[in-house]
């Protein structure tokens, strides 16, 4: 009898049913069309991490699929598993992000009830390019920042060192986010709703 499901070790293998239009190919591979995948990744992933793999399939930069190809591939699958948190990342998507840990600090502040910032924007005084910050709210003038671990090297942190100071010079308020900062996003949170706040306060 033949077996056509993959038996390896650490590997789950498992069986699709999939239309011509779930299938892409590549090297002569076939593989499961973006949207598709999408539409399977959405029954395990946590809401923030699946909505930083809808920020990449979006990205302005490298764009892999269309924000009506994912509408259109949802749509055939509406009530199943995984809809509610599909219908939550469109929501929440911007294909301005460019991290992962970006897209899921903007996702635990706007799931705290904060608005959300923009992604990826470029500081400028007057002419001259002064950074491009990761999330910025704008009319507050605070800036949000993922630092991940290549930050930790010298020369990058005082590149970091550098850039800070400019852009408090110019009146931004600078908020940085860590990978340990997600052992307690509740912290997270209360830390830039209190800088908003103030900034808020001090216009």
């Amino acid at each position: 009898m033949s077996q056509t499901r993959i038996r390896r070790p650490e590997v789950q293998g498992s069986r699709l049913l999939v239309s011509d239009d779930d299938v892409a190919e590549s090297g002569g591979i076939a593989l499961l069309a973006v949207p598709r995948l999408w539409v399977d990744l959405s029954h395990e992933q946590p809401l923030g991490r699946f909505v930083a793999i809808t920020d990449a399939v979006l990205s302005r930069r490298h764009p892999r699929a269309s924000l009506d190809d994912l509408r259109a591939a949802d749509a055939r699958f509406v009530g199943g598993r995984g809809s509610q948190r599909r219908r939550r990342a469109r929501e929440l998507c911007d294909g301005g992000s460019e991290s992962p840990r970006e897209s899921m600090v903007r996702v635990v502040l706007v799931e705290a009830g904060l608005p959300a910032p923009e992604c990826n924007v470029d500081v400028f005084d007057g002419d001259r390019f002064v950074a491009r910050v990761d999330m910025l709210y704008r009319d507050e003038k605070v800036v949000v920042e993922y630092d991940g671990d290549y930050h930790r090297d010298p020369d990058q942190w005082s590149r970091d060192q550098i850039r800070r100071a400019e852009l408090e010079s110019l009146g931004y308020r600078v908020v940085t986010v860590t990978r340990r900062d997600f052992d307690d996003t509740t912290a997270i949170v209360a830390r830039v709703r209190r800088v908003l706040l103030s900034a808020a306060r001090g216009r």
